[in-house]
């Protein structure tokens, strides 16, 4: 964690040591980016107002020595060009100050159902439908973050050699398989959810409610995977009535307020190549992968 205000990461630490990391401060940039060349966090949170040096230039640093490690950017600057910025050089998510703790907690709960250590993935062997990798699961038995991790561990065993942003493609995983199975099979809008997270255990009776439902609880998700040579390409598809994608894309995370809809700019952000089928309840998505050593190509003009 990188902050110059002690109030900010007592806030901080406290969230994260509830989630269950150890937390090791930093009161500046340069201190920031020594530590994390040093001890190699699982999650680093970084303010971009800093003495010595600002969060822009650690973040850099930073991604120059590990290019996959997470990083969450904390600002009280929320405009889009900052986020955008921000984005490009490698960070994974924003958070504003004032802090919302319940957008913290979110945000935290996200990372870490990528990160943690998925030692028994054995359940999820009983949904693989075929070699060259199927799995399809109904609403009713959503194993969402067991598929995720699943998929992930392949990835891995699949492409030695090569350098892979796993905590992002997780989440961007993880990010679309929610999406299909609570706006696409459990049909809840974005409204919906949004009310639902205003309340008290909102969400979980929300989705109760939904899979008390037979016709909605039966229905199925269903991810097909294609490894190729340098690039994965991740179809998922439910059984809902689609939706109107076009509407939902683009949206910048500066101007998201609510704790949700912010999945398919991630999505984008993550993934090399995002599609939909005409009716819109299937994505595709592909990532494409390089070799530890190669040089990244530069579309730039000489």
């Amino acid at each position: 964690m990188t902050e110059d205000s002690p109030e900010t990461r007592l806030v901080l630490r406290k969230l994260c040591e509830n989630r269950g990391f150890e937390v090791v401060e930093a009161a500046d940039g340069e201190e920031g980016v020594r530590m994390a060349r040093s001890r190699r966090p699982d999650l680093i949170f970084l303010d971009l107002w800093m003495p010595r040096l600002d969060g822009m230039s650690a973040l850099s640093r930073i991604r120059d020595h590990d290019p996959t490690v997470p990083v969450v950017i904390v600002s009280a600057k929320s405009d889009s060009e900052t986020t955008e910025e921000a984005l490009s050089l490698g960070a994974v998510n924003l958070i504003r100050k004032p802090f919302d703790k319940q957008e913290i907690q979110f945000v935290l709960d996200q990372i870490y159902k990528a990160i943690e250590e998925q030692a028994d993935i054995h359940d999820v062997l009983d949904l693989v439908d075929t070699r060259s990798t199927g799995l399809s699961f109904t609403s009713a038995t959503a194993m969402l973050s067991k598929v995720v991790a699943y998929l992930g561990r392949e990835l891995q065993n699949g492409y030695p050699g090569y350098e892979i942003p796993i905590t992002e493609i997780k989440l961007a995983l993880y990010e679309a398989l929610a999406n299909a199975y609570e706006h696409g099979n459990l049909e809840i809008s974005f409204e919906e959810k949004t009310k639902a997270l205003e309340e008290v255990d909102g969400i979980t009776r929300l989705l109760q409610e939904r899979l008390s439902r037979p016709d909605l609880a039966e229905r199925r998700i269903h991810v097909m995977v294609s490894y190729g040579r340098e690039c994965a390409l991740y179809t998922i598809r439910d059984e809902g009535p689609g939706f109107d994608h076009a509407a939902h894309c683009g949206r910048p995370l500066a101007a998201t307020t609510a704790l949700h809809g912010r999945g398919i700019t991630l999505i984008r952000h993550y993934m090399d190549e995002i599609e939909w089928n005409e009716s819109g309840n299937e994505i595709r998505i592909r990532k494409c992968l390089r070799r530890k050593g190669d040089e990244p190509e530069d579309d730039a003009e000489a």
